[in-house]
């Protein structure tokens, strides 16, 4: 069994101006001799002594000379002061933020797998600012006050309740984070149209394991990072398509919110809707009841392709939504029943409460 070792960071260091006021004491000689001897004005070496100005590399190779103390002991000790200083300022600014930032819930985003696990405050806060990736809690707070991504967004209220702006933040930097390991081609709306039957067919796949890798690659190919992003408490969001890289990248975020394969093949389908009937703007999927013409057109875009119109309504005329006819209308689509089942049950059609349609549903739940 392997030890453990805590961390320990000192929370006191020496300063420069102290070890030399000693080194000069035990020396014997007045300051001003040592001034002199170093080319400096007594005042000058008053306010390194007293630490009030900094001992440079040039003056660390007159203070070997003159008092047989090595100059990268001088260096390293100067070196050592000033980083111990600039903790010590960014410790007390996390200090001041400590109450604000925890409107981050930081047990969700330790069990989602995005910060360490840690109880300390202070830890939580540094971790919080690197997974931001921010040098400073103030900077952090006034860029994500001004930010025009979400304008409005977290005030929205979902059937479920209001939308809580912090967790819809860090869920969206967790895919900004996932989204820059994708390498993509350059976007095509072209293509895309063009592959869409590719990636309809990918529906049919019930492993995400082999379909998931699949629709990344595919979609990169396209100039499109997709990224999978478990939902974090209180952001409601289904998934987001957005433009990074000066509107030159698209992303598209999943949530996976309800874990079923109609839901999360719907959403696909309805971000990349937005790609091609939209302009380069942020769009998030909610399941609310806020209507905006371009959710309204994304999701009747969306519904086309994964059943095409026509044939869904001429299914929905006949009346018989048992099991076996269910399984072969989406045999004729060329879809999963599941997805069949889902539209039926948004439309109303069917009950969600209806186990024997629902059990054709895949059910999918995020790994370990």
């Amino acid at each position: 069994m392997g030890i453990k070792f805590n961390k320990i960071e000192p929370d006191y260091i020496t300063a420069p101006g102290d070890s030399l006021k000693e080194i000069i004491k035990e020396s014997r000689m007045t300051q001003e001799d040592i001034a002199r001897r170093l080319g400096i004005t007594p005042k000058n070496l008053s306010n390194i002594v007293n630490n009030k100005a900094n001992i440079t590399s040039e003056l660390a190779l007159k203070l070997e000379y003159v008092l047989d103390v090595p100059a990268k002991f001088w260096n390293n000790l100067t070196k050592n002061y000033e980083e111990f200083q600039e903790k010590e300022k960014h410790r007390f600014a996390l200090k001041k933020n400590i109450e604000w930032l925890k409107n981050f819930n930081y047990l969700d985003l330790y069990k989602k797998g995005f910060v360490p696990k840690t109880r300390d405050k202070n830890e939580r806060a540094d971790n919080m600012l690197r997974f931001f990736g921010y040098s400073d809690i103030e900077l952090m707070k006034q860029n994500m006050k001004g930010e025009s991504l979400l304008d409005g967004a977290y005030k929205i209220t979902t059937k479920q309740g209001a939308i809580d702006e912090f967790a819809l933040k860090a869920w969206i930097r967790a895919g900004d984070i996932e989204a820059k390991k994708i390498q993509v081609a350059n976007f095509s709306k072209e293509k895309l149209k063009k592959t869409i039957p590719d990636i309809r067919k990918l529906a049919l796949e019930n492993d995400p394991s082999i379909f998931v890798p699949k629709l990344q690659k595919m979609m990169a190919d396209l100039g499109i990072a997709v990224v999978f992003v478990p939902e974090l408490k209180g952001c409601r969001v289904s998934g987001m398509t957005r433009w990074s890289q000066g509107k030159t990248k698209p992303i598209i975020e999943l949530s996976l919110r309800y874990k079923t394969n109609d839901l999360l093949w719907f959403t696909l389908f309805h971000e990349i809707g937005h790609l091609i009937l939209h302009d380069k703007t942020t769009f998030l999927t909610y399941q609310s009841s806020i209507n905006d013409v371009r959710e309204v057109d994304a999701d009747e875009w969306a519904s086309n392709i994964l059943i095409p119109t026509d044939a869904y309504i001429e299914f929905v005329n006949e009346g018989d939504f048992s099991k076996n006819r269910i399984i072969s209308f989406a045999n004729e689509m060329g879809i999963h029943p599941g997805i069949v089942v889902g539209r039926l049950q948004r439309d109303k059609y069917v009950a969600y409460n209806n186990r024997q349609l629902s059990n054709l549903k895949i059910h999918y739940r995020w790994g370990e």
